[in-house]
């Protein structure tokens, strides 16, 4: 019975396209449009006057300033604020975003000191003078309240980033309070709040400039395609290596929105796929083809200019032919999109490459399901899978020959710090190669040994000496 239902559900899934023309499409998932007004205020404090000054919060601020103008943020920035200073950026930050209107977006990064006390976290001016315990609250500015006025905008989406605890200047009498670090928040609506490193713990002030946080940070935001929660899992994966596991950032998250620093490169149109086609081709038929089926689409009216110079030529295969669909098709396995593998279907229907393309349509959704829906590999498959992944990534020695051993057992070991996913790392599971398909081979184990030295680890409750 639940083979028959599973069954039922692909069969579903694949007349999809189908049914989609005929029922009103429900409304897309909210997304921050990507010409929705950005803001940014960047502070950077680095030159304490009773705590000491730090190295790098400066050119921290300055990086994060320089990435969010590239990626269109309007970016105000303050250095070495005091707590009035920094107040007052706050207040006039979160104005600023409820004059832009509810679509804005808004970022705001810190760098500088920080800490917690009584299980609240505080951003820390240059003229904090903090002898105890007691003085933290009334000289410091609370990341709470900072939150709360970023949410009291009413706009679609906060970030509030702290790169903060660089180090520990206080005295011990503070110190012992449990000051370093900052303990992960309660949700704030509409607010995504990411920290450098949790409670108890220093965020390292880096050696080349820059801290290893905001080095990762200014790295990822720029990735097309990542959503805002993948971009900071991809900075807790690097900041965890680069530190050998000795800070680990967090991220506390109430949104209703998805958001793109890089919106995603948008898949070809059916249009754009045939016009690509009829350019290499030159074939007068493919050109014939597009203005007929999307006559309005801004392909067609290159088409048109197109099609009157090659009637010269010597007429070509007809539109429906085997090789106007084979060129089709080929543009299709480049996107490995079922839409492009439904357009095939959709132009040449009678032909064997429309046989292929609806396969091949199927099987890519098909793989979307099966990858939530449970295990769709077992036995001696599902290990040579895993260790396709794991020579891609570089964390095994040896051959894909589908056997469970010791090299293979050892690369899953090693493969597991690479990702926030756990899974067993003795057993061959599903889980185990959903994971190591989604590291990217730039952060696989090549570049592991690259930024640290061979250690001892505890994974899995075990001890393990690369």
């Amino acid at each position: 019975m639940l083979k028959l239902g599973f069954a039922a559900l692909l069969v579903l899934i694949a007349l999809a396209p189908s049914l989609a023309e005929a029922e009103p499409k429900p409304a897309d998932k909210r997304t921050v449009a990507p010409s929705a007004p950005r803001l940014a205020l960047v502070i950077g404090n680095a030159g304490y006057v009773k705590l000491g000054a730090l190295d790098n919060p400066g050119r921290d601020a300055r990086l994060m300033a320089e990435k969010l103008r590239q990626l269109g943020f309007d970016v105000t920035e303050a250095v070495d604020r005091g707590l009035k200073g920094m107040t007052a950026d706050v207040d006039e930050f979160a104005r600023k975003i409820r004059q832009r209107g509810p679509n804005t977006a808004s970022v705001l990064y810190y760098a500088g000191h920080g800490v917690e006390s009584e299980g609240i976290n505080y951003l820390v001016p240059v003229d904090a003078d903090i002898s105890k315990r007691a003085d933290i609250a009334p000289q410091s500015l609370s990341v709470k309240r900072v939150a709360d006025r970023l949410a009291s905008a009413g706009n679609q989406l906060n970030v509030l980033i702290v790169d903060a605890c660089r180090d520990n200047p206080f005295p011990q009498s503070v110190a012992s309070s449990g000051t370093s670090g900052l303990v992960p928040m309660g949700a704030v609506y509409g607010v995504f709040i990411a920290s450098s490193t949790g409670s108890g713990k220093v965020a390292f002030d880096g050696d080349d400039g820059h801290s290893p946080y905001t080095r990762a940070l200014a790295e990822a935001i720029v990735a097309p395609g990542d959503k805002l929660e993948d971009v900071f899992k991809s900075v807790r994966r690097q900041v965890r290596l680069a530190t050998r596991e000795q800070q680990i950032p967090w991220e506390s998250t109430a949104l209703e929105f998805d958001f793109y620093f890089v919106p995603p490169v948008p898949p070809p149109s059916p249009s754009a796929q045939l016009l690509a086609a009829a350019r290499e081709t030159g074939n007068p038929a493919l050109y014939d083809l597009l203005i007929e089926r999307f006559p309005a689409s801004p392909e067609a009216a290159e088409a048109r200019d197109s099609v009157g110079k090659l009637r010269q030529a010597p007429p070509a295969a007809s539109a429906a032919s085997p090789s106007a669909a084979a060129l089709v098709l080929a543009r299709a396995r480049q996107a490995q999109t079922p839409e492009a593998f439904d357009l095939v279907a959709a132009l040449f229907p009678d032909t064997p490459e429309a046989g292929e393309a609806r396969a091949a349509a199927i099987r890519l959704r098909e793989v979307t399901v099966l990858d939530s829906a449970g295990p769709t590999y077992e036995g001696r498959q599902l290990v040579q899978m895993i260790q396709e992944q794991l020579l891609r990534l570089g964390c095994m020695l040896g051959e894909r020959d589908g056997a469970f051993e010791a090299p293979t057992v050892q690369g899953l070991r090693r493969a597991s710090l690479l990702s926030d996913e756990h899974y067993l790392w003795h057993r061959p599971t599903m889980a185990a190669l959903r994971a190591l398909t989604k590291i990217a081979s730039s952060d696989g184990c090549r570049r592991q040994q690259l930024i640290a030295s061979p250690r001892c680890l505890r994974i899995n409750g075990e001890d393990y000496c690369p």
